[in-house]
């Protein structure tokens, strides 16, 4: 059956019922011209109503039909189909009030806006793993070595709420390879995928695989977000880095394509001003999702790094999730007191101990030349270490160092398993495995007890919210779809969502 036209409408009211109100001449290029009439067909389940021109060709009119009204518009009069009643549009109402109609040569089809029915069947399938016990089923892309996800689960499971990964994507096989072997959140029934993420968002034949994924946890690389990646390259926005820049686009189309019920993004502090934040915030508005944003400093969550960062989460609007006094959530991981007490037994006289002159002379010149690079030097009974990045094992001017116990003159760089522990990362991940990508694993990592912190908070919410579900009858609101109008006649001018 061809369309002819398709648009939006949101429900008006009247005299306390709801109202669809359609004016336009398509009307009449359907076969709905003034003085026509059209029965009409309701089917509740699929949430959609069906109108009919009367004789048309496969109609089977009701045998009480209605006439197609008109008004004048200037010159020319418009045809007019005026629905008013709880019983057809109660359920258009429950779903956001805004529906898509369908005008085909003779039938009309109204049905929910399709933004509206992907957010309601997201929100019944995760309400309904969480009234049964189900385990969620989460999928992560920039996945790294899964520092991110397994801290997710962990957060989960600490509020009663399993979970399993379904689907693990990541573009350094080195990476993924560690999460493979090493990672208890990776097990044989994940889909491991090691390519690019914009690759995974095109392979429609490999994601029709993957199960609906309840959770998406997305680590976006920041590389062009950084001010050091920024400096390094001279760019002009986040956007313009050549490798990185444009992965916004991929991470969309992903979260298109599996429907999760939560998103879970996390991004250096500077991410979160940028181009690429201001699109996945409007988009995932646009397709229903409730959006609660934070600043976490993961020294306030225990850890002995004051690692900050950007963490937004998507969710259907009955969790009301938000980041609210976050910090006060009780902790499932130990917290060192000080840097002392996660130190590897290194000796005095081992040879990573280094004067490093070649720093300390680097950090004299930048201070001559006005510039605010300095070496920093941390000592056993540091409470709170300067961040650790990736290229940590690169040992840079302002890398942070250890101060030897007895010679001010030398220093050492922290090891990888020193690294893992400041951050509360799985030792498993990190054994084994050669300095430089043990850095690199945990450098690019989040500290993992903020992000279990979220987790908690995410099942709590999910249960209260079933529960809630179970003592309303399974009333819950649907957010309405970008660009609906807010008055019953106005027509929309915007695509329909597939």
């Amino acid at each position: 059956m061809k369309v002819q036209h398709a648009l939006l409408r949101r429900l008006g009211e009247h005299r306390g019922s709801p109202r669809l109100y359609l004016d336009t001449p398509a009307l009449a290029a359907a076969g709905f011209s003034v003085g026509a009439a059209w029965s009409i067909e309701m089917d509740a389940r699929a949430h959609r109503l069906t109108l009919r021109v009367c004789g048309a060709e496969a109609s089977s009119p009701a045998p009480q039909s209605r006439k197609v009204s008109g008004k004048r518009r200037g010159a020319r009069v418009v045809p007019v189909i005026d629905l008013n009643g709880a019983d057809h549009l109660r359920g258009f109402v429950e779903l956001g009030g805004v529906v898509r109609i369908i005008l085909c040569a003779g039938v009309i089809f109204v049905l929910a806006a399709a933004s509206a029915l992907r957010a309601r069947r997201r929100a019944d399938r995760l309400l309904a793993k969480a009234r049964c016990g189900e385990p969620l089923l989460c999928a992560g892309i920039a996945f790294g070595a899964g520092v991110a996800s397994k801290a997710l689960h962990e957060g989960l499971a600490a509020a009663g709420v399993r979970s399993r990964l379904a689907l693990a994507n990541e573009a350094s096989e080195v990476y993924l390879d560690i999460a493979r072997a090493a990672n208890k959140a990776v097990t044989a029934a994940a889909t491991t995928a090691a390519m690019p993420m914009q690759e995974l968002a095109r392979d429609a034949w490999l994601l029709a695989q993957v199960p609906a994924i309840d959770i998406l946890e997305a680590g976006i690389p920041c590389s062009g977000a950084s001010r050091a990646g920024v400096a390094k390259r001279g760019l002009a926005k986040m956007e313009d880095h050549p490798l990185v820049g444009h992965l916004i686009g991929a991470a969309i189309e992903l979260i298109a394509t599996l429907q999760p019920a939560i998103v879970l993004v996390e991004n250096v502090v500077d991410y979160r001003s940028s181009a690429s934040a201001a699109i996945l915030r409007g988009w995932l508005r646009d397709a229903g999702y409730a959006i609660a944003e934070a600043e976490l400093d993961a020294s306030e969550f225990g850890s002995l790094e004051r690692r900050v960062r950007w963490f937004l989460v998507a969710s259907p609007p009955e969790l009301g999730l938000s980041f609210s006094n976050l910090q006060q959530d009780p902790q499932t991981t130990n917290r060192a007191e000080r840097l002392a007490d996660i130190l590897e037994p290194i000796g005095p006289d081992d040879p990573r101990w280094h004067t490093v002159d070649y720093l300390k002379h680097k950090a004299e010149r930048d201070t001559a030349a006005g510039k605010h690079f300095a070496m920093q030097v941390v000592e056993l009974s540091a409470t709170h270490v300067p961040t650790l990045r990736k290229g940590y094992h690169k040992g840079g001017s302002t890398d942070p160092r250890l101060a030897h116990p007895s010679d001010p003159s030398r220093s050492r760089l922290l090891t990888a398993a020193e690294h893992a522990r400041i951050k509360g990362i799985d030792a498993a991940l990190i054994d084994g495995v050669p300095e430089t990508i043990g850095h690199q694993i945990c450098g690019q990592a989040v500290d993992t007890r903020p992000v279990q912190a979220i987790g908690r908070r995410i099942a709590m919410a999910l249960r209260a919210a079933a529960a809630s579900q179970r003592a309303t009858g399974g009333q819950r609101s649907v957010a309405a779809p970008f660009g609906a109008s807010t008055s019953a006649p106005a027509a929309l001018d915007v695509p329909i969502a597939a």
